[in-house]
């Protein structure tokens, strides 16, 4: 993932023309998934789970961007979903970054982006090869749980997570449980809440978690 940063987008010019690469911490990120990748999946127990808690400002939507782009572009038929602490999020933050990195993308014809997913362009594969930006509801926590992907590679992202209801984390970890798939499972957000699934990533549950 690193090295897929690191080549496919146009640093030091244009758009980029202040920038070089990634900060170190979205260098140790994409380190270590790529870390855990040549480690090997062994066992439906063992997902790359990252998480991140920071303020604001600091990339974490350009990190989430780069991260849909490297999965999308590295694994055929890889299958994904992106959610937000609200659709507002979603819609207005988190997919414009998509949109704007996947423009400065080396590889853009080899995807088509619209207002709410991102999917191969080749004929028979759009709706298999694809990442879905899905609004979470509480009355439909089940839009999660069908995100399988046998053999092949699974993107779950939340952005925002502290303020993601806990019922969807429990829906989403009992859907990523596919064996012999590459799992990889991030979580961005500010620190807002000392509650809740994403605060428990940090704590209880951080054994499990790159953090």
């Amino acid at each position: 993932p690193l090295g897929f940063v690191v080549s496919c987008f146009p640093w030091g010019q244009g758009e980029l023309a202040n920038y070089t690469g990634p900060d170190e911490w979205q260098k140790n990120v994409l380190r270590h998934i790529g870390e855990e990748l040549r480690n090997g999946v062994k066992s439906e127990q063992e997902v790359i789970r990252e998480a991140v808690a920071s303020g604001n400002g600091v990339g974490k939507s350009a990190m989430v961007s780069w991260i849909i782009l490297w999965a999308i572009s590295t694994h055929e038929d890889t299958r994904g979903v992106v959610t937000a602490n609200t659709e507002t999020q979603l819609r207005s933050k988190t997919w414009p970054e998509v949109t704007k990195w996947h423009r400065l993308f080396l590889g853009k014809d080899l995807f088509e982006v619209t207002a709410t997913s991102i999917f191969s362009s080749q004929k028979d594969h759009e709706k298999t090869w694809r990442i879905d930006a899905i609004p979470w509801s509480k009355e439909n926590p089940e839009a999660f749980a069908g995100l399988h992907n046998q053999g092949k590679r699974i993107l779950v992202i939340f952005d925002e997570a502290s303020a993601i209801l806990d019922e969807i984390w429990r829906v989403t970890e009992g859907a990523v449980t596919d064996a012999n798939t590459e799992i990889i499972w991030c979580v961005f957000g500010n620190p807002t809440r000392n509650t809740g699934k994403f605060y428990d990533c940090f704590n209880s549950q951080s054994k499990f978690w790159n953090t």
